[in-house]
């Protein structure tokens, strides 16, 4: 059974949260995120990273856009 990129990095920001770690924007570089093979995971994933919020604008499911932004600009 494969779970979805997405899920996987979820799993991983709740797991981390949940430890009080900082979350995968400060656990990894930007480099990082290129290993996703989804392109919305990738793109939220190098938002998380680079703390931009103009990148959220290339998430393309309005769902993963709006908790990008909130995210971000949080």
């Amino acid at each position: 059974m494969t779970l979805h990129p997405l899920l996987v990095s979820c799993m991983v920001v709740l797991g981390l949260a949940a430890a009080g770690l900082p979350g995968p924007a400060h656990a990894v570089d930007a480099g990082t995120c290129y290993t996703l093979g989804d392109a919305d995971a990738r793109v939220l994933c190098l938002a998380r990273a680079r703390r931009d919020p103009g990148m959220c604008h290339a998430v393309q499911r309005a769902d993963l856009r709006a908790q990008c932004l909130a995210e971000i600009r949080s």
